[in-house]
């Protein structure tokens, strides 16, 4: 495929998968009314079952993407603080 790992991807990936976590628990708890996790390697493209498909690439793609770090703290945020009120997540993709 298109993205490159090395024995220290997976590690770098739960890292930034973290990240996201700690943000999502930061705005939560009031710390901070916003948070952009700017991590490598991304994961937005990463699909529930790895190769993302499009109509441009029929073949897909990872995006060089390991974990969905941004629905994992959609995830995250809707199951950890539902007592806090979290029901809905907007994601927001601008790239």
């Amino acid at each position: 495929g298109d993205t490159a790992v090395s024995h220290q991807s997976f590690k770098a990936a739960l890292h930034a998968a973290g990240a996201v976590i700690d943000a999502v628990d930061a705005v939560v708890a009031g710390e901070t009314t916003h948070a952009f996790c700017a991590v490598r390697p991304p994961g937005h493209h990463a699909g529930p079952s790895g190769v993302v498909t499009c109509p441009n690439d029929s073949h897909g793609s990872h995006g060089f993407c390991l974990i969905n770090n941004l629905a994992v703290g959609a995830a995250y945020a809707r199951c950890v603080h539902r007592k806090a009120g979290i029901t809905r997540v907007a994601m927001v993709d601008f790239d």
